[in-house]
């Protein structure tokens, strides 16, 4: 994971992102990541694909490619947030952290594998 988090990151400063957006675009890679780990492979290994894409705009779009388990994390409702912290279920919030925190996320899955793809917005 390491290897992957230091690749991104430097792509993203490569693009002249500042430090308070390094620190975010690697928070939200981070999750991506331990989701595929965790819930994709579900403890055996498999592979994991980075891609960091530029376009026109000043941004940073960021593909995480596996071919884990097929599902859609943007399909999980959004955790209550306002509930009792003792009354709210455990997990959930990577990909809540996912949505909020980048400025564009879409899923696709082709063939046999999962595309989360991210773009972050250089302002």
């Amino acid at each position: 994971m390491h290897e992957l988090l230091t690749f991104i990151r430097a792509e993203a400063k490569k693009r002249g992102f500042s430090d308070s957006a390094l620190n975010r675009i690697e928070l939200v890679a981070e999750e991506a990541l331990v989701n595929v780990f965790v819930h994709g492979y579900a403890g055996t290994q498999g592979q994991v694909e980075v891609h960091c894409l530029v376009s026109d705009d000043p941004a940073l779009t960021i593909e995480v490619h596996d071919k884990g388990v097929a599902f859609d994390p943007l399909s999980l409702a959004d955790p209550d947030v306002q509930a009792d912290l003792t009354q709210r279920k455990i997990g959930g919030m990577g990909v809540f952290f996912i949505r909020k925190m980048t400025d564009r996320v879409a899923y696709r899955r082709e063939g046999n594998r999962n595309i989360l793809s991210m773009t972050f917005l250089n302002r």
